[in-house]
């Protein structure tokens, strides 16, 4: 399923991100500032990406494979990651929310995609 892809795609862009950005802001002091702002104007453009394309993925794919736990695991996923970049438990725990949320969303769209796999070579 294509849109499995995407959303896939999608959860690999920010966890790249999440590991880079303080990785490039410890090596580059002086980036630090931009870097903070920048990193959370990303954080809120990827999530407004993931929650209406992963939502539909997981939807989709719970009415077609009649499963939805990978509907609930990423719905939680989501929510996981919109806690982290929301901050409601402040800036400290922003990276592991959100890495944890796009690991989640991921592990939800490979179930997809393996379920559709499955049911394609039947």
């Amino acid at each position: 399923m294509r849109i499995e892809g995407i959303g896939l795609g999608l959860s690999g862009i920010c966890l790249l991100h999440c590991i880079a950005t303080p990785l490039l802001a410890f090596t580059l002091p002086t980036w630090g500032g931009l870097l903070l702002v920048s990193e959370s104007i990303f954080h809120w453009i990827l999530l407004c990406l993931a929650i209406p394309i992963s939502g539909f993925a997981f939807w989709y794919s719970s009415q077609r494979h009649q499963a939805t736990s990978t509907l609930i695991l990423g719905s939680i996923g989501l929510f996981i990651m919109f806690v982290g970049a929301s901050h409601l438990f402040g800036h400290d725990y922003e990276i592991a929310l959100t890495v944890t949320g796009v690991i989640v969303v991921s592990i939800a769209h490979m179930k997809n995609l393996k379920r559709a796999h499955v049911r394609n070579s039947e």
